[in-house]
């Protein structure tokens, strides 16, 4: 019997079903030590993960896939053949078969910190981000419910009525927007940030977000409007915030809306849902 894996490739983590999230930052080098390193080498390269710059490109599907999803399953400690869920923002769904065609079928072998592993990717299915974390909710057949997944460069919202999906949009604004603006004001008083700093900085409690609630409230403004035009009544659901960016925003969807929650794990609502749905495919 196959394991099921299911993985969300983010612009700043990646989250697998197992529990795990990994800094999605690498750099290629095949010339410094490796010793101590968080290290993948795969098909003659070694990869040094947690350096860098995030992979800043808007289209997921024409990302590196392979080095992040091969990091993640040595980390989980996978090995074998598993059947696997990866997830695109609704806008890009239409490239899903892309990513299908570069893992079904394949197999892949490789080193994790000196550790050698194989891996053979049976089946692979591709979800929708946001519809994937309403399966994670242990009530969802009853009343009217609006996903909304804030990721590092989309924001993806999923409405349901009684368990049946209404409505879907995408919008090209994350928590990257928001990084990007604080960063630029750091910058303008003398320092020289980047938005890898700006996710360190927040990460280690090195800078105090008080000091910015006209930009998260300017960033979480734009979200909610740019929601209204396709929801226009968004007042009437029970709100699920999830994603990175969720903490960052969920007092402003607090004072504009009365039911609004953050999902428990909010980092992992997707991979948590999509194994739900793969397990009720006989994916497992």
């Amino acid at each position: 019997m196959n394991k099921l894996s299911t993985f969300d490739l983010g612009s700043f983590n990646i989250k697998t079903s197992l529990g795990g999230i990994y800094e999605n930052r690498f750099i290629l080098d095949n010339e410094s030590d490796t010793f101590g390193a968080e290290t993948l080498i795969f098909d003659g390269n070694t990869y040094f993960f947690n350096r860098g710059n995030f992979n800043k490109e808007f289209t997921k599907a024409n990302k590196e896939i392979e080095v992040p999803l091969l990091y993640a399953i040595g980390k989980d400690g996978l090995e074998g053949n598993i059947n696997s869920i990866l997830h695109l923002p609704a806008s890009q769904f239409s490239m899903k078969q892309q990513i299908i065609d570069r893992l079904q079928g394949k197999t892949f072998e490789f080193k994790i910190n000196g550790d050698s592993k194989k891996i053979t990717f049976d089946k692979v299915g591709v979800l929708k981000e946001g519809f994937a974390a309403f399966y994670s909710l242990p009530k969802r057949n009853n009343g009217l419910i609006a996903i909304i997944d804030i990721g590092g460069r989309t924001t993806d919202v999923f409405t349901f009525a009684n368990g049946k999906e209404e409505k879907e949009t995408s919008i090209p604004v994350g928590t990257m927007n928001y990084f990007k603006i604080i960063a630029d004001r750091l910058n303008s008083k003398g320092e020289n940030r980047k938005v890898e700093d700006i996710f360190k900085l927040i990460d280690n409690k090195l800078i105090d977000l008080e000091d910015y609630k006209d930009t998260t409230g300017s960033i979480g403004s734009l979200i909610i409007n740019e929601i209204k035009i396709d929801v226009e009544n968004l007042k009437d659901y029970e709100i699920k915030l999830c994603g990175g960016g969720a903490e960052y925003f969920i007092d402003v969807f607090r004072d504009s809306f009365k039911k609004v929650e953050q999902l428990n794990n909010s980092l992992l609502a997707n991979v948590n849902g999509s194994h739900f749905i793969g397990k009720a495919k006989g994916l497992d």
